[in-house]
């Protein structure tokens, strides 16, 4: 073959090859009526969007957070407890600076290889999430993916996304991370002091002997059960200080109503710390969760940090992980050893 034979037909082998590469980029990129670099939700980003609701769902559960009249985010599944307004904004700040930046797959037989899949189809492990205005219209309806990490370099990892109802997925500038998980929109931590402040802390289960904690007036590094048999060892010489730690953070994985005070099978744990502030949790099992509520006293300086609980807590209850449960809930079996 002679060498310019051979040139004219590279050249129209490379020429074939970019008309092939064009004529797949217009039919998996373009033809969604997006491009690399436009924003994944435009009408967010230009300031034309008036968010009023978010839905999201994932493996079967759903949570509705709804802006009211004064602009506070409720969740509508848990009666309008107050959701986490920083979270909230977050997200909408991510997905208004989020840009579509690498397309992906478009078959769908491939969109669970990113978590990309119908959210609504069994095992699914792909999100959904709808932003709507005021007047229930769809402002985005996205499937979010799994993450890749530090995609744009170190520490800035991105998303996979698709529209709802678009088989074209993309790889987003952005981690968006967003979980029907009540913890995940609320402030999970309930209740936090230190536990060296607490000086007293009582025990109480049903059909158990009272279990009391006194720190040393003259030592307060030091602190004792009170009540024991005086010959009485103990399993664990630190538990009266694991158990006032324990008391002195309380986080929750999720809230409902509590319409009458509790009843039937409740424990108490109540605390005392230095400044004066008075706790009490009641703690009882449904099923196989624990639930707590909580109420506060105090005057002085303790009297703000007494409202506070008052106000936040007031007709609500708390799930807690059986842990903190377990760890709250000590029995005077658990902690000498036997003879």
């Amino acid at each position: 073959m002679k060498p310019k034979t051979f040139v004219m037909i590279a050249l129209a082998a490379v020429a074939s090859s970019a008309a092939a590469v064009a004529v797949y980029t217009t039919h998996n990129q373009w033809d969604q009526g997006r491009v690399v670099g436009e924003k994944l939700v435009p009408t967010l980003a230009s300031g034309g969007a008036d968010v009023r609701s978010l839905v999201v769902t994932h493996e079967g559960n759903t949570l509705t957070l709804e802006s009211n009249a004064n602009g506070q985010w409720t969740i509508k599944e848990r009666d309008g407890y107050p959701a986490d307004p920083d979270k909230v904004r977050a997200l909408l700040v991510k997905l208004a600076q989020a840009e579509l930046i690498e397309a992906k797959t478009r078959m769908p037989d491939r969109h669970a290889l990113l978590e990309l899949e119908d959210p609504s189809s069994k095992d699914a492990k792909s999100r959904a999430l709808k932003l709507l205005d005021g007047s229930g219209n769809t402002i985005a309806d996205l499937v979010l993916g799994k993450r890749r990490w530090e995609a744009f370099g170190s520490g800035k990892s991105g998303t996979y996304v698709r529209k709802a109802g678009d088989a074209q997925t993309w790889l987003a500038n952005a981690e968006i991370d967003v979980r029907a998980e009540v913890r995940y929109w609320i402030e999970p931590t309930l209740l936090e002091t230190e536990s060296e402040k607490i000086q007293s802390l009582t025990i109480h289960i049903p059909k158990e002997d009272l279990l009391k904690i006194e720190r040393d007036a003259s030592d307060k590094t030091k602190t004792k059960f009170v009540g024991l048999p005086e010959d009485a060892k103990l399993k664990d010489t630190t538990a009266a200080d694991g158990i006032l730690r324990a008391a002195s953070r309380i986080d929750v994985d999720d809230v409902r109503k509590l319409d009458a005070p509790p009843s039937g099978d409740v424990s108490t744990v109540s605390f005392k710390t230095e400044q004066g502030l008075e706790v009490t949790y009641w703690l009882r099992k449904d099923g196989d969760d624990y639930w707590l509520s909580i109420a506060g006293t105090g005057e002085g300086d303790a009297k703000e940090m007494a409202e506070k609980i008052r106000n936040r807590t007031k007709g609500w209850e708390y799930k807690i992980t059986n842990a903190k449960a377990g760890s709250l809930l000590k029995r005077r079996a658990e902690l000498i050893e036997s003879s």
